[in-house]
């Protein structure tokens, strides 16, 4: 028996693990929720019982996109890629980066925005929206070379990052409207037709999409430190994404012309 051939596999079962863990981690948090609603918002959230599940299963899908990233690494330097590695990749990332989102973002509107109502159960827009999105991607021949529309990996660490940030000032004052506005627009961003430049380098030269890499990494640099200096390093993230999007939209536009 050919044993590498079966170690990319087995990352991304670790990746599908760590993934149905968090899941796991989220609804401990939603079933142990307390009903005190605080007389700040964000404040029960920092200080309640339910922060170290959510975070986590944060962390389970922090670790898992790693190895996300591994899984494929694997497969091309051990030159044992198969349409079935294909396959369970597509299939693990719709627990990790499809399903487990959608129960983060749900776990925090009912523990820190128990007002958001019925609005909470738009985390379902997450998992639908991510199997719409792989779907998409495993029949499209075009995306090798760039996306096509939000990568469910991108929109599950654009979820971690609002969870760090919703709490701060000013953000946990429009926090009903800022997860009502991009739990829509984000799932739509994973179905559309904007072309994303891929995130993997072929080439060291500061030409074509390399130069949107250089850009965004620039941005991410800066943005890291802003944050860092005043407030959590991970409230970054979400701007990071946002950065991401808007380079994409140029990306679109100048590259729709000529790929």
């Amino acid at each position: 028996m050919n044993i590498k051939q079966h170690i990319p596999n087995f990352i991304t079962i670790l990746n599908l693990v760590c993934g149905v863990f968090a899941i796991l981690f989220f609804i401990k948090t939603i079933f142990s929720s307390n009903t005190y609603t605080p007389d700040i918002p964000g404040m029960w959230y920092c200080f309640g019982p339910n922060t170290g599940n959510i975070e986590n299963g944060i962390w389970l899908i922090l670790i898992a996109t790693v190895l996300d990233f591994l899984d494929g690494f694997a497969a091309r330097l051990l030159k044992v890629q198969s349409e079935i590695g294909a396959q369970l990749d597509s299939l693990a990332d719709m627990v990790t980066f499809g399903v487990a989102p959608g129960f983060l973002f749900y776990a925090m509107c009912e523990v820190m925005y128990p007002e958001m109502g019925m609005l909470k159960y738009l985390f379902l827009l997450i998992p639908i929206f991510s199997a719409l999105r792989l779907a998409k991607f495993n029949v499209d021949m075009e995306q090798t070379i760039y996306f096509k529309g939000l990568a469910t990996p991108a929109n599950t660490i654009f979820w971690i990052g609002i969870y760090f940030i919703i709490e701060t000032p000013p953000f946990y004052y429009f926090a009903i409207y800022i997860l009502t506005f991009f739990v829509i627009t984000m799932s739509l961003l994973m179905t559309s037709n904007l072309r994303m430049f891929s995130l993997k380098l072929k080439n060291l030269k500061l030409e074509g999409d390399n130069i949107y890499r250089v850009i965004l990494m620039l941005g991410a640099i800066v943005l890291t430190i802003i944050f860092g200096l005043f407030t959590n390093i991970m409230a970054a993230i979400p701007f990071i994404i946002i950065l991401y999007i808007l380079l994409s939209i140029g990306y679109h536009y100048n590259t729709r012309k000529t790929k």
